[in-house]
């Protein structure tokens, strides 16, 4: 009785209003309304969207080939303590996703693939839509035809979601994982550098503050799955075209966000405030180019820099202690002698007692230093290392003062 009362249950989802419509009824109005061409190859079907952007309208650089310079990006940019080797952006593949889940696992599926490449005067974007499970096949093998031993594989956040779940699926499918040349995330060098100017580091956020466009209405991340699951249920083209256009803007806004990267660790004129600074004097001093950090600020519109804070003045100054300007950096540790109500300004002051100890050889300076330091919160290590530092300055003192009687 109760298997009987189960199946008159799950009876009631056989009419259902998604079941009445198949897809091959419905994919030539979709790709009609998405200006798509149907691709049919091993009983399975895919839609491929193709748009020229013309010259970049969404950026202020307008001539394509100011996207193009051989010479500007370089592999530090993206990966940290990285080295000077150059990328030729004729051999980027820009790329991004849309799956029917947002947290990874084997039942995910990509239901959109979206590249993005430098062609002729234009910004080339190709897109794969999935009508329905039974066409990934298919999806898989156009989107790894885009993939060879030249690419240099360009993401945000792919390294940790979008290169890790196609690779899943082509395993799952039993299909090769295509060889690339470099893979980079211009996310990690984007959180590096402007996760001081907003509440966070999307797209659309950096679009906001650092790039020339706005992408108007657009449907959030968020949302696409269920959106996708909509259309699977009932065949209508419903948010689909908000999908195509929100994943064509994110592989633009990607392009663009990449190109501003090295644009403005190369350019000291782009600094127009203390944040975006603060981000490019965290990024030179994570990958230890402190030569290029010096002469870098020495071009920077004045007043910027004393608007840092002080973990950036930090920062600075101990990238002028390695190349040996030592008394510059301890006008910068001086200046936070003022500011011992802030905790960053126990590495200044740290500093400056060292300076006074070993530099200066002014001990009493360097004694009064440090019982400053030692009003100030610190971790029990902290506070152990200072109270032997100020027991040692104290004998030196002492010895100081039994040689002058």
């Amino acid at each position: 009785m109760k298997r009987k009362k189960r199946l008159q249950t799950l009876d009631r989802f056989l009419d259902l209003p998604g079941d009445n419509t198949t897809g091959d009824e419905n994919i030539g109005p979709l790709a009609e309304i998405l200006g798509a061409e149907i691709i049919v190859a091993d009983n399975c079907r895919i839609l491929k969207i193709v748009d020229d952007i013309e010259l970049f309208p969404y950026s202020t650089l307008k001539d394509i080939n100011d996207h193009l310079p051989s010479d500007l990006y370089q592999n530090w940019h993206f990966v940290t303590k990285g080295d000077s080797r150059e990328y030729d952006p004729a051999r980027f593949l820009f790329f991004d996703t849309e799956t029917t889940g947002l947290s990874g696992g084997t039942g995910m599926v990509i239901f959109l693939c979206g590249y993005g490449y430098f062609h002729q005067n234009c910004f080339r974007t190709v897109q794969y839509f999935l009508p329905d499970y039974p066409d990934e096949p298919l999806l898989l093998k156009l989107a790894s035809e885009h993939l060879t031993p030249d690419t240099v594989l360009v993401t945000y956040n792919g390294k940790s979601f979008d290169w890790p779940m196609i690779s899943q699926r082509l395993t799952i499918n039993r299909m090769p994982i295509p060889g690339i040349a470099d893979h980079l995330d211009s996310l990690h060098p984007a959180r590096s550098l402007f996760r001081r100017l907003g509440e966070d580091c999307s797209l659309i956020t950096l679009e906001k503050r650092l790039l020339a466009f706005d992408r108007g209405e657009d449907i959030p991340g968020f949302l696409i799955p269920a959106k996708y699951f909509d259309y699977l249920y009932d065949r209508q083209p419903g948010k689909i075209p908000e999908i195509i256009r929100h994943n064509r803007l994110d592989v633009i806004s990607l392009a663009l966000v990449t190109r501003f990267i090295p644009e403005v660790l190369n350019r000291p004129e782009m600094i127009n405030s203390a944040s975006l600074l603060e981000g490019v004097i965290h990024h030179l001093f994570k990958n230890r180019r402190f030569k290029p950090m010096a002469g870098y600020i020495d071009r920077v519109t004045p007043g910027y820099l004393e608007e840092c804070s002080l973990t950036a003045k930090l920062q600075y100054s101990l990238a002028l202690k390695s190349l040996g300007q030592l008394e510059e950096a301890s006008r910068i540790w001086q200046s936070a002698v003022s500011n011992t109500d802030d905790d960053k300004a126990f590495g200044h002051l740290l500093e400056l007692a060292k300076y006074q100890e070993h530099r200066q050889k002014d001990v009493e300076t360097a004694l009064e230093t440090v019982e400053l330091l030692l009003g100030l919160e610190s971790t029990p290590r902290r506070k152990k290392e200072l109270l032997h530092r100020q027991k040692r300055l104290i004998n030196k003192v002492s010895r100081i003062s039994s040689k002058s009687l």
